[in-house]
């Protein structure tokens, strides 16, 4: 199975850009079995633009149907993606991880809220079932937490995604440990997708359920893919 990792940032001065770019970026790796972009992809995040609801306001303002442009384009390309996005229900807003492919999106809502952000947090883990198997999402401090990982695994995940926003002051090596340790705890496959510097760490990474590094990216923007093997559990 082949995982494409989409290590790239969210471009605020040029909005129709920043989604042509994704969608370029599907059609480019619509052959590989998933790929993943970074928490906030298609919004942006708070760490560079406060507050929340600009984010939403400013994409809504230029691309009122970007999360649906986005879609479809999954769609025609036949692929399947994982992305992170925002919503809002009123005064509140909303950080999703998304998983699209033919028959559509299916959300998680990220359930532990960091303090320095302002979104509501969402009440239950989900896996999905996917071509590929059992898909599990998580988004970045939610990764702090052991029972997260634990319940995706009770869930039957076989893949487990961690979509991030870490900033560029906290150690990528600790991030890396914690994936690592998931990895093999749980005996699944990690994927760690982060946003680049210089606001973020990058880092992205790859492991496989015995607790192997299959692929590590430095601290800029890639778009790297990864063959990951299916049965490695069992072995």
């Amino acid at each position: 199975m082949q995982i494409t990792l989409a290590q790239i940032n969210f471009d605020p001065d040029d909005v129709e850009g920043h989604l042509a770019r994704i969608k370029d970026l599907i059609s480019q790796n619509a052959d590989s079995d998933l790929i993943v972009f970074p928490e906030l992809i298609l919004h942006g995040h708070p760490s560079q633009i406060k507050p929340e609801g600009f984010l939403y306001r400013q994409v809504k303002c230029h691309l009122a149907d970007a999360s649906q442009q986005v879609y479809d384009h999954v769609k025609a390309c036949r692929a399947r993606v994982v992305l992170g996005e925002l919503t809002r229900e009123g005064d509140e807003f909303s950080n999703l991880a998304t998983y699209v492919d033919e028959d559509g999106p299916r959300s998680y809502v990220k359930a532990h809220v960091h303090w320095t952000e302002h979104f509501r947090p969402g009440g239950r883990l989900k896996v999905f079932a996917t071509p590929l198997g059992r898909l599990g999402l998580n988004i970045c401090y939610d990764s702090a937490f052991s029972e997260v990982w634990r319940v995706l695994a009770l869930e039957g995940a076989g893949i487990v995604v961690n979509i991030s926003a870490v900033p560029a002051h906290f150690p990528v090596e600790y991030m890396r440990r914690r994936m690592q340790g998931a990895a093999v705890f749980n005996q699944y496959h990690v994927i760690y997708v982060n946003r680049p510097g210089p606001v973020f760490a990058g880092g992205s990474a790859v492991y496989d359920p015995h607790g192997d590094e299959l692929l590590a990216l430095g601290g800029g923007e890639e778009v790297v893919s990864v063959d990951i093997d299916q049965d490695a559990a069992e072995t």
